[in-house]
């Protein structure tokens, strides 16, 4: 998918963008059908890999996070977990210590819960909880948090706030500047 020129480039990201909105958009429904299940991931996926020739580790890793979140709303575990296994390693090759990190780890323990490993759950949810407890903005503690919160079966309430808006800051669809996740 290599191409230089610029045009092809912006139109890569706008592309990218619309996938990563539509997938948020059904995300966000209390319930979806079949298919808008499989759009739901089709978009996430499709995101993914327009990032891939257009933009960065951080794209990237929240590319995966994005399919990792849909695969484990639609209770497909393992693959899940292998979507966001790799955000995770992406997040701390990068020495990432921020939102980015939390919710990765967050991403891990939601997969892990639907593949029904409690243990695991339970660490990477803690693990979470420490990376929230770190972070500075209120906004990206709460809005990880409240993902936290809906992790299946987690054993440990998250300890930061349930409150959280569901729109994206500034930036809205490009994942490295929205923290719609």
């Amino acid at each position: 998918m290599a191409n230089d020129d610029p045009s092809t480039s912006e139109w890569r990201r706008s592309l990218a963008v619309d996938a990563f909105n539509g997938a948020w958009d059904l995300i966000d429904q209390p319930s979806r059908t079949p298919g808008e299940d499989r759009d739901m991931l089709v978009r996430a996926a499709a995101s993914r890999y327009l990032w891939d020739a257009v933009g960065s580790d951080d794209q990237r890793a929240v590319g995966d996070w994005q399919i990792a979140h849909v695969l484990s709303w639609m209770g497909e575990g393992s693959l899940a977990l292998r979507f966001a296994a790799a955000a995770l390693e992406r997040a701390e090759a990068n020495g990432w210590e921020d939102w980015r990190r939390a919710s990765c780890l967050e991403g891990v323990a939601r997969a892990h819960a639907v593949l029904g490993d409690e243990p695991e759950r339970d660490r990477y949810a803690s693990l979470c909880q420490v990376a929230l407890g770190a972070l500075e903005d209120p906004e990206d503690r709460d809005l990880i948090a409240s993902q936290l919160a809906t992790v299946p079966g987690l054993s440990v309430p998250p300890s930061a706030g349930e409150q959280v808006p569901t729109e994206p800051h500034p930036g809205e669809g490009d994942p490295s500047a929205s923290k719609r996740r």
